[in-house]
């Protein structure tokens, strides 16, 4: 019979067979490393464009009267019958606002454009058609922690200030999903000029929006064009649809196109834009810890596929760049 004795091997072969023997005996570890959410914190960043005063919180501790709430942009809001207007989500029993003892109503207007691309909101429809927006509103309401909802066939009323109000604005609400904003749906509800007391006398002229559903309301018409085509930029393959953000601004109008990023050809794409607009091709991206700023201008109809190329900046520096738009 064969022994074995440790005695017969020298120091080397100990070596060598004890790596070996530890070797074969080692489990895989897989490593899981956590990446950042770039797509979730560009969107925090955009957020910082707008102004804290575009939102109005307005708080009662029990309501039971007709009121206006007034914001400091001259934006108001009537409520009316104020125990039967609102029910919890997705149910139809009142909520009463004279028994709430923590009733908040929050208004949020965008109207500027780095305000509307920064809040992901554009002005496109749900079927990719352009809108040219006067203003968006934002209504929310909360019985403490629960958000309220309109009840059935009841409506506020919110009247928008503007310089020179136009016809054929309708009312568009805001469609959302698990992805986000996917565009405005036509109500076909008319949105009415009017005029109305100024807080200092005088008085105040705009729209007047008759809402049947809380949330984002835009007032808006189509933009009016005779034909339309595709409009796509193209960036370096360092640039995704999860790092990047790029929208066609117009310059004379409140028109705000989001350009979706497409992988087969690796480029941001909106699928119908009038020609012979003026318009700013906008990028905001972050790669890594830095942000990168692409700010091209063109007209709409001589470009089907443009090459913008972002320069690095300090966030600051974008930031202030999206708020003069």
């Amino acid at each position: 019979m064969l022994q074995f004795s440790i005695k017969n091997i020298t120091p080397l072969a100990l070596f060598w067979a004890l790596l070996f023997m530890g070797w074969g005996c080692r489990k895989d570890v897989l490593e899981l490393r956590e990446y950042p959410n770039t797509h979730t914190e560009l969107s925090q960043f955009l957020m910082q464009v707008p102004d804290p005063a575009t939102a109005t919180t307005f708080q009662f501790n029990g309501l039971n009267e007709d009121k206006i709430l007034s914001t400091p942009q001259g934006l108001r809001v009537f409520l009316t019958d104020v125990d039967q207007l609102f029910a919890t989500k997705n149910t139809t029993s009142p909520v009463l606002c004279s028994t709430c003892a923590e009733l908040k109503i929050v208004v949020t207007i965008a109207r500027a454009k780095g305000d509307i691309l920064a809040r992901e909101l554009a002005t496109n429809s749900v079927d990719d058609a352009l809108l040219e927006s006067a203003g968006m509103v934002q209504v929310q309401a909360f019985c403490g922690a629960t958000e309220l909802q309109l009840l059935p066939g009841r409506t506020i009323k919110v009247q928008l200030p503007a310089i020179d109000p136009v016809n054929d604005m309708f009312i568009h609400t805001g469609v959302f999903d698990n992805n986000g904003f996917r565009g405005w749906k036509n109500t076909s509800q008319e949105v009415f000029k009017a005029d109305w007391p100024g807080p200092t006398g005088g008085s105040v002229q705009g729209y007047e929006l008759i809402v049947a559903q809380l949330g984002w309301s835009n007032c808006a018409r189509p933009l009016s064009h005779a034909t339309a085509t595709p409009f796509c930029v193209t960036l370096k393959p360092s640039y995704t649809g999860l790092n990047t953000r790029i929208y066609l601004v117009f310059e004379n109008s409140t028109v705000i196109a989001p350009l979706k990023f497409d992988d087969a050809t690796h480029s941001f794409c909106f699928p119908a834009i009038p020609a012979g607009y003026p318009v700013q091709v906008v990028s905001v991206a972050k790669l890594e810890q830095e942000f990168w700023l692409g700010a091209t201008m063109t007209e709409t109809g001589t470009n089907s596929m443009l090459p913008v190329t972002p320069q690095k900046q300090d966030a600051v520096q974008i930031l202030g760049y999206l708020r003069g738009l």
